[in-house]
């Protein structure tokens, strides 16, 4: 009886314990914000009052961080709807040449690091050493000075590039388990191609097209890293920028707090939204009949203007920024154009092995993903398990609230930590950044884990159970094997998000602390050369992570 309990408290109490560590993650940081968003300091005295969100709110620099910011993330979400959706649909739904290489092209900028990308575009499009420019007046004998890529549209595009994959892996799969009857009924009632596109597919993946867009504008209006490189050195004024900077010296902590309260209420109230129009519509595309997603032939205009588009996203987010990089890497000096006879390796040989700073921060940034996605995957173990086997009547609720992170914006998370760690022994370390990693992207390995667990059928662990099996040894030897797909897939994705992670970083690090991104933030005021390099380095570990994902033939476009 003694062993029973035991066993039955283990498969309570550990998944349990999972669900109360991912809460607790959350709600420190939102409640150390909230609560020092309305402190004020007379003198000695410790007030609560609303004077942070009045100075905020009368701070002509807040309305203009704001207009920026909601132009920015508006616009991206917009074209990366756009773009997503159609290169989806390519992909799933037609006869397009080289389907299933594009199918991993369109992949690889999710792995990649947007700050990366920003830089790389610089190097591209900047009016004065910029390679594309140079081309232009060295070859075709016009300039391209009215092309700026430090501008609000710079942004924009630089972010697209980036954010089109979250719409890619969110309607990708309900496009190909869509029943295409639905297209053909409409076909034979005379419906055009077009309309049946608007008024049938569009609508029956809207669910999936809602959480891509929640997604896609909450993380692209708090991201740091595109608009510090294209936003700060041309004065243009950002949300997360403007928070990044009210915590620098002199600090302004409940300002910061205050702006970052406005930004968590306009999440959860779009979050909200879109639960309740998701929920008030039914949205079935698949059906109990026995079908085969149908292809669509396209014409010879159609397949070039589809491989045009392909080679165009993948040239503009991958082969470009990596050419550039490596071009800006092996030149001694920078002047906009690569030159055979001044190539060295150079660059690399500081940052690798003469420069502290850069070699600390790879190691930092090995160790933070190296350990925090082991621990966030354990993690998310338990809190897949509590949310397909636990109790069903707080499921929705659980879920809810494990995956709050996901529309968080990583410097407003990272403020959330700052404030609670700034007077504790956590303060400038390598656990408090460790901690805030988990916090902000546990959800996406639970996500994927649990995936796999609804595939799994609950009478694999009765029937271990009924054979004398403890609930452990039913995890160690039936479960976990089984979850291993999902267990690398979430592994990878985190290893990888973690390695080229900035947002949350930059509030957080102090000396012998700094991180591989936060490294080349530091570098970029020295030489484009070292920071370069730096990032090759970096993009070598993200796609070498990348290449083993693709190789273990795990899938995220289903998780």
């Amino acid at each position: 009886m003694d062993a029973s309990r035991h066993g039955r408290w283990m498969q309570v109490g550990l998944p349990a314990a999972g669900v109360a560590i991912g809460v607790l993650l959350i709600a420190g940081p939102f409640l150390a914000t909230i609560v020092r968003s309305v402190l004020v300091w007379d003198g000695d005295a410790i007030g609560i009052s609303a004077a942070n969100f009045v100075g905020l709110f009368t701070d002509p620099r807040f309305a203009s961080a704001a207009v920026n910011t909601l132009i920015a993330g508006g616009c991206t979400t917009v074209l990366a709807m756009a773009l997503g959706f159609t290169l989806a649909w390519l992909v799933a739904r037609t006869d397009m040449p080289g389907r299933s290489w594009f199918e991993t092209g369109n992949l690889v900028p999710f792995f990649l690091s947007p700050y990366v990308g920003a830089i790389s575009w610089i190097y591209l499009l900047a009016p004065h050493g910029g390679l594309i420019p140079w081309l232009a007046r060295t070859y075709l004998g016009f300039s391209m000075d009215w092309l700026d890529i430090y501008s609000i549209p710079g942004v924009i595009w630089v972010l697209t590039l980036f954010y089109t994959p979250y719409v890619y892996l969110f309607v990708i799969g309900p496009l190909r388990q869509m029943d295409a009857s639905f297209e053909d009924a409409a076909r034979v009632h005379g419906a055009s191609f077009w309309y049946t596109l608007r008024h049938i597919t569009m609508p029956l993946v809207l669910p999936a097209l809602l959480s891509a867009a929640l997604i896609v504008f909450v993380t692209s209006a708090g991201l740091f890293d595109v608009p510090l490189a294209l936003g700060s050195p041309r004065g243009i004024r950002f949300m997360p920028t403007e928070i990044f900077s009210l915590v620098q010296y002199p600090s302004d902590f409940g300002r910061a707090a205050a702006f970052g309260m406005v930004v968590l209420t306009v999440t959860i109230v779009l979050t909200l939204v879109q639960r309740s129009f998701i929920a008030n519509r039914r949205f079935d595309t698949v059906t109990g009949k026995g079908y085969r997603p149908r292809q669509i032939h396209l014409r010879t205009g159609g397949r070039i203007a589809a491989l045009t588009l392909e080679f165009v996203y993948i040239g503009g987010a991958v082969i470009l920024p990596t050419a550039v990089l490596l071009m800006v890497a092996f030149s001694r000096l920078w002047t906009g154009h690569f030159m055979w006879r001044t190539a060295t390796t150079g660059n690399f040989e500081y940052v690798l092995t003469k420069y502290d700073l850069t070699k600390t921060a790879i190691g930092n940034s090995l160790f933070l993903a190296l350990t925090g996605a082991t621990l966030a995957v354990a993690l998310s173990v338990l809190q897949s398990y509590y949310l397909t086997r636990g109790n069903p009547k707080r499921r929705a609720l659980v879920d809810a609230l494990l995956s709050l992170p996901l529309g968080i914006p990583g410097i407003i998370l990272g403020l959330g930590f700052l404030i609670m760690a700034i007077r504790t022994p956590l303060y400038s370390t390598l656990t408090i950044i460790l901690i805030a990693y988990i916090a902000r992207f546990f959800p996406f390995a639970t996500r994927t884990v649990t995936a796999m667990f609804l595939a799994i059928n609950p009478e694999l662990e009765q029937s271990a159970r009924s054979s004398g099996a403890s609930w452990l040894q039913t995890m160690r030897l039936i479960v976990l094997p089984l979850l291993r797909p999902a267990l690398v897939a979430a592994w990878l994705m985190l290893f990888v998000i973690f390695i080229r992670e900035l947002g949350a970083t930059i509030l957080l690090y102090a000396q012998g602390t700094e991180t591989i991104s936060v490294a080349m933030v530091i570098l970029s005021e020295r030489s484009s050369g070292y920071v370069a390099a730096l990032a090759v380095i970096q993009l070598v570990l993200l796609l070498s992570a990348f290449a083993i994902f693709r190789l273990t033939r795990t899938s995220i476009s289903q998780s």
